[in-house]
């Protein structure tokens, strides 16, 4: 669940779709933010909020596609939905391949527009639930010394205690003593717990297992 309430961001420059957008919002009892250029939308946007973001591919100061490139270059995670007043099949596909959940042709159907805000939530609280249990992940990767993160990286590669102990050049003993010491300090239960907390580091920090001290 969000932690915060969604909002349907909106950029479009004909106040009547604003409106209709707002409404619609209301009715699925979410917060709506309307903005008639881009400018006013990157001036009010912040990325801690979730939600969705559904604009008109022509606004007058700044395209959608360059509005979709530039929240990519920013690392802004909100999902897209386009809208347009004619079909450019060319134009959607560019726009589906950067990321946006829907491209929808103008006159807008109400029940389209649900669907398709419905479904980037979805998508919208998946993406900050996978950037919050990275970030778990990460923080507790930095209580670890390089010797111990070598461990759990051959760990999560599906090395056994010998073939560790075989590939760091060092005695089986010493093995046993860093996963006892992995388990202490990643607060783990039992070496079953370890070695899903090895796979998803490896899934989804895989940079932060090196031997490197983190954060120097």
């Amino acid at each position: 669940m969000h932690s915060k309430p969604a909002t349907v961001h909106v950029i479009d420059p004909d106040p009547l779709v604003r409106e209709s957008l707002r409404d619609l919002a209301s009715s699925l009892n979410l917060r709506c933010s309307a903005h008639a250029t881009g400018r006013e939308f990157f001036a009010a946007y912040t990325d801690s909020e979730p939600g969705c973001l559904v604009l008109e591919v022509r606004i007058p100061d700044v395209s959608g596609l360059q509005i979709q490139r530039r929240m990519a270059a920013n690392g802004a995670s909100l999902p897209l939905i386009f809208l347009s007043s004619q079909s450019d099949v060319s134009l959607a596909v560019d726009l589906m391949r950067g990321g946006a959940v829907h491209y929808l042709l103008k006159p807008l159907r109400p029940l389209d527009v649900i669907n398709a805000v419905q479904e980037a939530l979805v998508i919208d609280n998946s993406r900050r639930e996978a950037a919050r249990r990275e970030q778990e992940i990460i923080e507790s990767i930095t209580v670890l010394t390089s010797k111990e993160r070598q461990v759990l990286r051959l760990i999560a590669d599906g090395l056994s205690n010998d073939q560790i102990a075989s590939e760091l050049n060092i005695a089986l003993r010493t093995v046993e003593l860093r996963r006892a010491q992995l388990v202490k300090k990643l607060g783990i239960q039992s070496n079953i717990g370890l070695l899903h907390f090895a796979l998803l580091a490896n899934q989804h920090c895989r940079q932060y297992l090196d031997l490197r001290p983190i954060g120097v």
